[in-house]
């Protein structure tokens, strides 16, 4: 019985060794993507508005939106931060008014990186951001290439809604 078996084994010795070649060639890709994934993990970048609290009788009043910030302005313009845990390049924003019929004018520039921690002052005037709701589209890309998006709903300067997708 062992001599069939070993038989079959000399006889298909070739294709045995290609199998187990292919095999590892998929287990290092494999390990590549997962490398690839928690080096993400650690190094993933989310930008948005720079934010303050809003004071405490304002957020209060307004129980409709359970919104607790509002953009920072520093010098009168609308800064972009990068809150996340590593550089964002290739950074776009765009901003269009929720009601399509305005004629206000629609702002949009782009970056070629933010580090972590990193603030720009955009030439965004906080005085078209005030009076208007506004949907603020963010792309931006991590070191590794990931793409994502970050899409702010603002009304008056108090951020209503933050959504981050990875594109």
């Amino acid at each position: 019985m062992y001599s069939a078996f070993f038989d079959w084994l000399t006889k298909y010795e070739a294709v045995a060794i290609w199998l187990e070649g292919i095999a590892l060639m998929l287990i290092f890709a494999w390990d590549r993507k997962d490398a690839r994934d928690q080096l993400e993990t650690t190094h993933r970048p989310f930008v948005s508005y720079s934010s303050v609290p809003r004071a405490a009788e304002e957020a209060i009043l307004d129980v409709d939106t359970n919104a607790t910030t509002e953009i920072y302005c520093p010098e009168a313009q609308a800064q972009i931060k990068n809150y996340g845990s590593g550089p964002a390049i290739n950074v776009r924003y765009a901003l269009t008014p929720t009601n399509l019929a305005s004629t206000v004018s629609r702002p949009k520039g782009s970056l070629v990186a933010l580090r972590q921690g990193g603030a720009f002052k955009s030439p965004i005037p906080r005085g078209l951001l005030q009076g208007n709701e506004w949907e603020t589209v963010i792309t931006y890309e991590s070191l590794s290439g990931r793409k994502y998006q970050t899409k702010i709903t603002s009304d008056n300067l108090v951020m209503t809604q933050i959504s981050v997708t990875k594109l």
